[in-house]
């Protein structure tokens, strides 16, 4: 704590009045993240101290974090303005971390598209109020009970004089829709692309935060030309930009074998490199995922083996070598062959499990 600014150490101090167990952490954007627990009612708090210059903006994120009433946007208890330079707010803290942390669980498929349910109606509470979030990825959307709860309203802005659009954040050029590269502009469809991949990703879909993943032969070549870090980064923006623009950046080989038909096909409307065909509003995402909900078995991944738990009984495809499973099921704590199904691949054995 003694290497924040004077000023933060200050409040630090004046808090603890009511709050201990104090815990810096890094990830704080545009300022610093502090952990702490209320003395008095127990519950933990995280407190973020943000810095800018003076103006009507300055304090949109907690500003705009109140304005919304909603179970799936985080909270806000308290803001304080410190001096010119410094403010701080304080939200709950969210001990399941972020939605990455969740995404390297590989969740099961049915909690995978309740997330993204979850998700999908905060971001239409932000929409009712005339906003557009712009910033909408893992890092920016914490769990906690299980819930999620869109987080970071940095790039949140709001709509004025009827515009159904404004100007494009130029963060997280892997969750920029292909308009916002090539017009400087986004709307509520931004919103909806960024939540597409999003989507993608719970369900089990590759999406590597490394640029030079992207990247083809030629690409290679080109970006080992180069020297200065400015450069890199515009060429390595450049390729994700191509490869959304022609729709590759997601790769539906990457997904579990259980994600069907109509699942790949929403997170296709979703994330369609035009706008005007993407769908246009969250609650047409809701009815989306709704739908594909109702058709999709709860499979999840347990190390290497596929599961799907039912009231009566559990199935799992372990693998036996050479891409083949053996289908097994228990009632109780063993497990046995499935007579009626041969050993297979993983994808032909999932289709052959009924319904019910």
């Amino acid at each position: 704590m003694e290497n924040l600014p004077s000023e933060l150490q200050v409040a630090i101090r004046e808090l603890e009045r009511d709050h201990d167990a104090f815990e810096f952490h890094p990830g704080g954007a545009n300022g610093y993240l502090v952990f702490a627990r209320n003395r008095i009612s127990g519950s933990e708090v995280a407190i973020k101290f943000y810095y800018g210059a003076p103006g009507e903006r300055r304090h949109d994120e907690p500003r705009l974090l109140a304005s919304i009433q909603s179970p799936n946007v985080l909270r806000i208890i308290d803001a304080r303005i410190l001096s010119e330079d410094w403010a701080y707010f304080l939200t709950p803290r969210c001990g399941d971390g972020n939605l990455d942390n969740l995404i390297a669980t590989r969740p099961s498929a049915i909690h995978a598209i309740d997330m993204a349910l979850g998700i999908c109606m905060g971001a239409s509470a932000i929409h009712a109020n005339g906003l557009i979030h712009r910033d909408l990825k893992p890092a920016n959307i914490v769990c906690h009970g299980g819930v999620p709860l869109i987080a970071d309203f940095g790039s949140v802005r709001q709509l004025t004089d009827g515009k159904t659009d404004l100007p494009a954040s130029g963060h997280s050029a892997l969750y920029r829709p292909p308009e916002s590269f090539e017009t400087g502009r986004y709307s509520v469809r931004g919103d909806i692309y960024q939540l597409g991949l999003v989507t993608y990703q719970l369900l089990g879909g590759a999406l590597p935060y490394d640029p030079t993943q992207y990247f083809n032969n030629i690409d290679r070549r080109e970006y080992s030309c180069l020297t200065g870090d400015f450069e890199k980064s515009k060429f390595q923006d450049e390729v994700i930009h191509r490869r959304a623009a022609s729709g590759k950046l997601t790769d539906f080989r990457t997904l579990p074998p259980w994600i069907g038909g109509r699942a790949k096909s929403a997170i296709r409307r979703l994330t369609d490199p035009t706008p005007g065909t993407r769908l246009g509003s969250m609650s047409d995402v809701a009815s989306s995922l709704t739908q594909v909900r109702a058709e999709t078995l709860d499979w999840r991944w347990v190390g290497d083996v596929a599961q799907l738990k039912r009231e009566d009984r559990v199935i799992e495809m372990r693998p036996i070598g050479g891409g083949v499973y053996e289908p097994l099921q228990a009632k109780g704590d063993t497990f046995r062959r499935i007579p009626s199904m041969p050993n297979n691949t993983l994808k032909n054995l999932v289709g052959k499990v009924p319904r019910t």
